[in-house]
């Protein structure tokens, strides 16, 4: 059953659709599809069945999340993930796979997960698809808000067989040396970028501020759809790739802070961009809030960390505040200066030690300032200060 919009909210989708034609569907839609000839109800109705179809908010602006599923259906279409070559059984789950399986690709065995962030979703997710980018990650995030409250899933290629962007060696999106998992989700790093983030979304992200790299940071938040979403994908890499759904913890707290050599080589599980690599504090400080509600609380996500890592030696800790001790301590006895505060009493002009020294300044001499500039070479300097004397006079 397609949503009956109210007459403002197809107003607001009347407008995006007119907005977005110029913006957004150019490199998408081809210029000989239909929707470009119909007038801007029929197009709001055409947006409603489409999204309808596949399982999107009907809301009937043909934005982001439609035009990334327009763009699946020419591959592998919208459905479940696609692991190890096949099909996996995820209720609920809403994945635009933008890549056909490929079961005679060499396998890989990844135990690494590393949440990375990608902006303008729709622009990149264009590019990527025409050729004209290249892919980085195995999975995106959008920021759409689904009917079941869950944020578009984009997959872009399989976690278990081998890929071009798996890092191998040292690169500035992944750990040195690891079979990673990528995902990205859609954030804006820099404030600046809000307002496109905004003309998207029709929403305005807001700022909060967390603390990464022992730095306070304030940065567009991450939303709990995108969240939910994210939650999913670890679920099932955990499930079906066996990557332990876990984040490097210390003294209790989830580490927002860089990990060491061999604290990288050895955790298995999930990473931040900014575990590993500090620019923009990719993903971003809206992760942070959100990592108690991934990987449960505090004491059970650092027993999660452990058992992931039996052989991975004990992360560097920083100590705990002592406590208040329990007794007052004993005040300073100030008697022992009653003589020289009485000693200071007698004198009536200041001591030396709190009065500047003073030195007989020369006054200042004309014509010692011109023989200084030509004993010093600078006779252009003192050509200057006479010019500029002999103009004084004049005037």
């Amino acid at each position: 059953m397609i949503m009956a919009l109210t007459t403002e909210e197809r107003l607001q989708a009347r407008q995006f659709n007119m907005r977005a034609r110029q913006i957004f569907w150019r490199g998408i839609l081809p210029d000989t599809h239909p929707l470009y000839n119909l007038d801007e109800d029929a197009i709001v109705d055409w947006v409603l069945e489409f999204q309808k179809s596949y399982h999107l908010l009907q809301d009937g602006k043909f934005g982001p999340s439609s035009l990334i599923t327009f763009m699946a259906n020419q591959r592998g279409g919208i459905g479940n993930f696609i692991i190890d070559g096949k099909e996996i059984a995820d209720p609920g789950a809403r994945v635009a796979r933008m890549f056909t399986a490929a079961p005679d690709a060499p396998k890989v065995s990844p135990d690494l997960t590393c949440l990375l962030s990608i902006p303008e979703i729709d622009y990149i997710s264009r590019d990527r698809f025409n050729g004209r980018a290249k892919i980085r990650a195995h999975f995106s995030i959008d920021s759409s808000i689904g009917p079941d409250g869950e944020s578009l899933i984009i997959q872009w290629a399989d976690p278990i067989r081998e890929v071009p962007f798996t890092p191998t060696f040292e690169t500035v999106d992944y750990p040195r040396k690891r079979q990673c998992v990528g995902i990205e989700i859609e954030n804006v790093l820099l404030l600046y970028q809000l307002d496109s983030d905004e003309r998207r979304w029709l929403r305005r992200r807001p700022v909060i501020r967390a603390s990464i790299g022992n730095r306070l940071i304030n940065q567009p938040m991450i939303y709990d759809h995108q969240i939910k979403a994210l939650k999913r994908i670890l679920r099932v890499l955990e499930q079906y790739a066996g990557i332990p759904a876990a984040f490097p913890v210390a003294d209790n707290i989830y580490r927002t802070d860089l990990l060491e050599a061999d604290e990288l080589m050895n955790f298995k599980g999930c990473l931040a961009k900014f575990n590993y690599f500090l620019m923009n504090n990719e993903p971003g400080a809206g992760l942070v809030p959100h990592l108690e509600t991934l990987f449960g609380g505090l004491n059970a996500a650092e027993q999660t960390a452990a058992d992931a890592n039996p052989d991975a030696p004990a992360a560097q800790t920083t100590p705990h505040i002592a406590p208040l001790p329990k007794e007052r301590p004993k005040s300073i006895d100030l008697s022992r200066f009653e003589d020289q505060k009485a000693e200071l009493a007698k004198t009536k002009t200041p001591t030396s030690a709190f009065v500047p020294t003073s030195e007989d300044t020369p006054k200042f001499s004309l014509a010692n300032a011109i023989a200084s500039a030509y004993a010093s070479g600078k006779a252009g300097r003192a050509g200057r200060i006479m010019e500029k004397c002999t103009k004084f006079e004049d005037s």
